[in-house]
């Protein structure tokens, strides 16, 4: 019986967690029908707000499509003017494709890291979703690789500080590859280190294979993996 009682709390536990994560990125809802490229942004724009529930200050719109039909800019229209929207706010998904950063969820209402609230409810009813960091660097699968930030990450045998070391992953010779299992912050994954990266088209480039577990999100959060956003 309590064996039963810790497992409901730890699921209870992990559920509420999942909750609380915050921070993470806009993206299209994959069964939904947005079309838009190359900024997740509807082409209709979206109403920027000052706080939640708050006043309509701007629109964040997109910018005019190039020759190709493909848009790479995206602003914000205000009383004060047009604004560019920067590439600080926006984080590649794709090859040239950006998404939204949010940086803080209240209630109904996302903010982005330039301090502009978007409305969750007319995200969702032009085809967005949001997408914590967690759940988006778990399950993308279409990547080369994600690998430690500096100075490093350590690969443990357990999901916490304590746990023994299994090998320090620094640079773009250690190959993260997450699973579905997560435990907080933590992640199990499988590692690969190489002796050159796989983009020098060599072969037997494997020295060793390592499962464990790494601190994916920092305690801001945030990722402490990076990738290759346009592959090799």
């Amino acid at each position: 019986m309590k064996q039963i009682s810790l497992l409901i709390f730890s699921i209870l536990s992990a559920s509420v967690f999942a909750q609380d994560l915050t921070k993470g990125l806009i993206m299209p809802d994959p069964d939904g029908a947005f079309k838009s490229c190359c900024v997740y942004i509807p082409t209709s724009g979206l109403v920027a707000y000052d706080r939640p529930n708050g006043k309509q200050i701007a629109r964040l719109e997109l910018g005019a499509p190039d020759n190709n039909g493909e848009v790479y800019k995206a602003f914000i229209k205000s009383d004060q003017g047009l604004t560019e929207f920067d590439y600080a706010n926006l984080y590649m998904v794709g090859y040239e494709v950006m998404a939204i950063v949010y940086v803080d969820k209240q209630g109904e209402f996302v903010k982005t890291s330039n301090g502009w609230w978007l409305s969750v409810g007319e995200l969702k009813s032009k085809g967005l979703i949001l997408k914590n960091w967690l759940d988006y660097l778990v399950n993308t699968k279409d990547v080369l690789g994600w690998y430690a930030n500096d100075p490093g990450l350590n690969l443990r045998a357990e999901p916490t500080t304590n746990a023994k070391i299994l090998g320090t992953m620094k640079g773009d010779l250690w190959e993260i590859t997450p699973t579905n299992e997560t435990k907080g912050l933590w992640c199990k994954v499988t590692v690969k280190e190489y002796r050159k990266h796989p983009c020098s088209g060599e072969s037997d480039l494997v020295i060793r294979t390592l499962t464990g577990w790494v601190k994916l999100l920092s305690d801001e959060q945030t990722p402490n993996v990076w990738r290759y956003g346009k592959g090799c």
